[in-house]
Formats: structure tokens, C-alpha cells, sequence
């Protein structure tokens, strides 16, 4: 019988729908080349983000959707994992309420590092970081 270490990370609430994984890089052109060879297409415009510092587009194919990410110019939001080669950085799921979402989060002992802000990839809706204590950093994002 497998024993869970905390009933509280026992799994997600009801509510959380997986939407991504968070891939960092350097450039995307080139890094999209890759996922084009693995049987992904493009998934919409590339968009900007000034307040995330990124520039990034969505893929979808054979496994899940990827969402591409590059720093903008003077901007260091990927340069950690970038710098220690780590490509895919963050689970994303869209959650009915935010609030509650980020409280069932620091029930966990999760921590967040981005409080809720618009974002230009979802159309304003808001979305939040937290990292985890294992440092798994998951995005939460405002279903409509």
C-alpha cells in the first residue's frame, strides 16, 4: 500500500484542468524546429508579454501542449533554468477560482512567486506562479 506523505498534496482539486508544460528557450525559431520534428504544429501567434519578460507561442501534437518561451531583450525571467539547460520548467492548469486556488497552494506549503497578474497569452486573464518545496513551479491561469 503506497502511504501519502502529505493528504494535502494527495492530488489536485476537481477544479484544475492540466493546459501546458512551460519550455524554456533561448531562441524559439530554433527550438521550434525540434518540436516541428516531433510532430508538433503551431498553435496561434507568437505573443509578447511585457510583464512576464517573454515572448513565447503555444504547439500542440502527439503529447502535450508546449508552450515555447524565450526571454525579451533586458529581461532574465528564463536566464535560471536557461543557464543550468533545463527546457521544460513549469505544469500549467487552468483553475475555476483563483483565490482558491492559490489558498489549496499554500495549504501545500507552496509559495507564491507571481501573484496574479493579466497575461497577454490568455487574453488578459489573470494567471499566478507558485513553486512548490521540491521546486516544481506550476502556473495557475484564470479560467474564462
Amino acid at each position: 500500500m503506497k502511504k501519502v506523505i502529505n493528504e494535502k498534496l494527495a492530488g489536485l482539486p476537481a477544479n484544475f484542468e492540466f493546459h501546458h508544460l512551460g519550455y524554456a528557450a533561448s531562441n524559439i525559431e530554433e527550438e521550434s524546429k525540434l518540436l516541428v520534428f516531433l510532430g508538433y504544429s503551431q498553435e496561434g501567434e507568437v505573443f509578447l508579454d511585457d510583464i512576464q519578460g517573454v515572448r513565447g507561442c503555444f504547439f500542440t501534437g502527439p503529447g502535450p501542449r508546449v508552450e515555447l518561451l524565450q526571454n525579451l531583450p533586458n529581461s532574465d525571467t528564463l536566464t535560471p533554468w536557461i543557464k543550468a539547460s533545463i527546457k521544460i520548467y513549469h505544469f500549467a492548469y487552468t483553475v475555476s477560482n483563483m483565490s482558491d486556488a492559490l489558498n489549496w497552494a499554500k495549504n501545500c506549503k507552496a509559495r507564491i512567486i507571481v501573484s496574479p497578474v493579466p497575461a497577454v497569452a490568455f487574453s488578459g486573464r489573470h494567471i499566478s506562479f507558485v513553486i512548490f518545496r521540491n521546486g516544481l513551479l506550476v502556473e495557475l491561469i484564470e479560467r474564462n
